[in-house]
Order: structure tokens, then C-alpha cells, then sequence
């Protein structure tokens, strides 16, 4: 696959600074390793949402719409209630943090 960041940004220029994230951190708090160039695209972009179709979740991102620790903890308690059990134990203890 091709990087298509420097073509995006021929596109679309980036709206702000670039945002910078304890992706260490974040990794621990998800337990799971996230791709090299979503972690570009947060750092140029950040949480957006492109033409109403598309959303990229920030981890920690300041507008909460677009939080990805959020969106996780709400998905793992959702599907904690439908299976009845408690196998995203990870994903619930960002809350606590």
C-alpha cells in the first residue's frame, strides 16, 4: 500500500496544528496495536468527519463526537450487555483512567 497522506494534503491542507498523542498509552488503554499511517492521519487531521460519510475517531480528541476511547468504551459496554458477559474487560478499564 502507498502512503496517500502527501495526496490528501494536496487535497484537503490540514485544518490545525498537528495534534500529538501518547500513542504508547493509548495502545495500553485499547489493547491493541493501531496502524502506522491512522496514527499519521490523527497527528495531521485529527477526530474528523469527511463530507457526513466518513468519521475518524481521535483517541482523546477534544471534540468528544470524534473520541475514539469514547466510541470504544461505549461499544464494549453494548456488546457486554447483548453477550452477558464480561470479555471486554479491557476496553472498560479506559473509563477508570
Amino acid at each position: 500500500m502507498t502512503n496517500a497522506l502527501p495526496r490528501l494534503l494536496e487535497i484537503a491542507p490540514a485544518p490545525s496544528e498537528p495534534r500529538q498523542k501518547d500513542w504508547d498509552e493509548v495502545e495500553r488503554s485499547l489493547e491493541v496495536a493501531l496502524p502506522s499511517d491512522y496514527k499519521e492521519l490523527i497527528h495531521v487531521y485529527g477526530g474528523s468527519n469527511w463530507d457526513d460519510d466518513l468519521y475518524v475517531l481521535e483517541p482523546g480528541c477534544p471534540n468528544e463526537n470524534y473520541d475514539l476511547i469514547e466510541w470504544a468504551e461505549h461499544q464494549a459496554e453494548d456488546l457486554e450487555e447483548r453477550l452477558g458477559c464480561r470479555a471486554f474487560e479491557g476496553l472498560r478499564r479506559c473509563r477508570r483512567r
